[in-house]
Formats: C-alpha cells, sequence, structure tokens
C-alpha cells in the first residue's frame, strides 16, 4: 500500500508563476496553486525524499512543509486556525515536543502572531490528546503557519533552502570569467526547466555557469562558443568544479552547428546580448532567430528549449512551429528585465 502524502512549496514573490513552473519541471508533475504564492503536491510517501532533493535545488522556493491542512478561503481571526489546526491528524506530533511559528505573507492577517500560534498549539495539543509537549528551545518537530490573503496552510517544516547556497559557483569563484556571465542562479533556474533531460546542450556556453549547474544535476552536458579562449577558459572553470567528467566544450559556431539531427533531450542557454556581451558581428535578433532554428532541428520531439532575452525584443520573435510557448518576465534592474522563454516541441 502506497501513502500519499501532501507537500507544500511557498515560492518567491518575484516571480511567482515561474516559481510554480519550476517546481513542476523538477518534479513531472502538477502543482496545484493554494493561493498566489503557494502551492500543493500530492506525492506517493516512497517519493518523499527524492522529491525533497530536487526541489532544495530550486531556485525560487523558500519554504517546503509537509501539509497537515490548507485553505485558499482564509479568515483573520485566531478561532479559524485553531478550527484549520483540529481538521488534521497530527500523528506525527504525538509523543514528542513541538514548536510554532508563524510567517505572514503581504502582513496578512493584522492578528497579532502570538495569538496564532497559541490557536495553532491548542489544536494539536488537542488533536494528539496531550500526549505532546511544547518546547520553543529545540523542539522534536517544527510546525509551521503560513499566511496570505488567499491561502493559509499548516505543515510540518521539511526545508527552508539557504538563499546563498550556489554563491560558491559565482563568478567571484571561477578561474575563468566574464562581466556579462549568468548567476548560478540564473544557470540553475534554466537547468531545471529543462526537466530531467539525459543530454543538454548550451550553444552559447561563455564561462560554463549552465554546463556546472547541468553537471551537478547528473546531466550530461555540451557546451559551444564560437570563441576558443572562452572554450579554454570554460573547460578550466569545469575542472575547478569537479564537473569536467560530465561536461564536453567544443569550439564552433551555433549558426553552423557540429550535431546531428535531434541529437540533444534539451537546450538551456542564455544568448549574448547587451553592451557586455560578445556577437562577433552577430546581431542580437540574428543570435536568437539561430537559436529557434537549434531548437527545431537538434532537439529530440519530446525535448525542451529554455533560454533567456531581453524584454525589448519580445515582438521581433516569431515561435511558429515551434509548439508550446511559455514566457516570463523577470525584472533585474531599471534598465533590464529579461524574459525567460520555454519553448516545446510537442
Amino acid at each position: 500500500m502506497h501513502t500519499t502524502m501532501h507537500l507544500i512549496v511557498v515560492v518567491s514573490g518575484s516571480v511567482p508563476d515561474l516559481g510554480m513552473r519550476e517546481a513542476e519541471r523538477v518534479l513531472g508533475c502538477d502543482v496545484e496553486r493554494v493561493g498566489r504564492r503557494v502551492g500543493l503536491i500530492e506525492l506517493e510517501g516512497a517519493r518523499l525524499r527524492s522529491a525533497l532533493a530536487k526541489l532544495y535545488e530550486c531556485v525560487y522556493i523558500q519554504e517546503i512543509l509537509l501539509g497537515k491542512a490548507w485553505t485558499d478561503h482564509p479568515r483573520p481571526e485566531a478561532s479559524f486556525y485553531y478550527e484549520l489546526g483540529c481538521s488534521s491528524e497530527w500523528s506525527e506530533v504525538i509523543g514528542k515536543t513541538f514548536a510554532i511559528s508563524v510567517r505572514k505573507i503581504g502582513g496578512f492577517p493584522s492578528t497579532p502572531s502570538t495569538e496564532l500560534i497559541a490557536s495553532v498549539a491548542k489544536a494539536v495539543h488537542s488533536a494528539c490528546n496531550g500526549q505532546c509537549n511544547v518546547n520553543l528551545t529545540n523542539p522534536d518537530v517544527h510546525i509551521r503557519l503560513i499566511c496570505a490573503s488567499d491561502a493559509a496552510v499548516i505543515g510540518i517544516q521539511m526545508l527552508r533552502p539557504r538563499g546563498d547556497r550556489f554563491r560558491l559557483r559565482s563568478n567571484k569563484f571561477k578561474v575563468f570569467k566574464h562581466p556579462a556571465s549568468l548567476t548560478p542562479e540564473d544557470a540553475r533556474l534554466l537547468v531545471n526547466l529543462a526537466g530531467d533531460p539525459e543530454l543538454l546542450l548550451d550553444p552559447f556556453c561563455g564561462t560554463g555557469t549552465v554546463l556546472a549547474e547541468a553537471a551537478l544535476k547528473g546531466i550530461e552536458a555540451v557546451g559551444l562558443d564560437v570563441s576558443t579562449e572562452a572554450a579554454r577558459g570554460c573547460w578550466s572553470n569545469m575542472k575547478l568544479f569537479s564537473v569536467d567528467a560530465l561536461c564536453s566544450v567544443i569550439v564552433g559556431d551555433a549558426r553552423r552547428p557540429p550535431f546531428r539531427q535531434e541529437s540533444f533531450d534539451a537546450i538551456s542557454t542564455d544568448p549574448p546580448y547587451g553592451r557586455l556581451a560578445t556577437t562577433r558581428g552577430a546581431g542580437v535578433q540574428t543570435l536568437q532567430k539561430c537559436l529557434l532554428s537549434l531548437s527545431s532541428s537538434i532537439v529530440k520531439r519530446s525535448g525542451f528549449t529554455v533560454f533567456m532575452r531581453p524584454k525589448e525584443y519580445s515582438s521581433q520573435l516569431h515561435f511558429d512551429g515551434l509548439g508550446i510557448v511559455e514566457e516570463y518576465s523577470v525584472y533585474v534592474h531599471g534598465g533590464l528585465t529579461r524574459v525567460v522563454c520555454l519553448l516545446s516541441k510537442h
């Protein structure tokens, strides 16, 4: 018999739809929207460990809970959260100690956090018939209440990923670096959105940030760059991060790719653009059209192409014949908004 479990994911408020999509792509299943920033995932208990490992590597996920109770119609009064806590069984807490913390998204509700915590604690204690105790310093179980105007969830906190977990692979630590290089967070997002490919291509690999993030997920990755200097520097970075066993770097022009038809499962890349990027005389639109051509030729029919582009080029690209197109705008700074594009061929 398989036990069904529910995971609650809380994503960043910057682009919540992209955060939900990232979780869906890494797990290969749907995420039900409980609220704008709160998603619900149903899975078999046997998949819990692997699901947590995959979600931990998601850039936009802020918290993961084992869901116990949830609603998309929250109310502000403390009694509501007592009722919500009583609506679930708490077998994980019986005979153990627990502590409760609360997070208010958007300041909802205005009810003091201490009252909310007391209400949930009373509900848990009642559901366990008094066979549990509060321990604020070293609890066995950490119960988390997430409140927003469009959702309220109570669960056992499983993970709260560190925001700096990718930073040791940033430009600062590379042997070969370039000011226009992707951050490891952006590169990991592009890789995560590609799903679970066996062989991935970055046709504009530069310093190799995408290749490193792919290889660290166990994906075999191939990088292509028109610059011999960049290809050599990229390979130095792969050795530095100890991922060279899963990577190959080739000197070549993406406009004349040295690959067979449908030879890759996915493409994840950041085509060059802007003042700091080198395009070797090719216009930005030319390179992006080149990428779309690559997508239609060397990616397998079930594959995905994921890339970023400046928002200003949105009306100048045509995706005809490339299947389903998803686009997510990500604000970077006053002069730049990137669009994350996800193309599927089916």
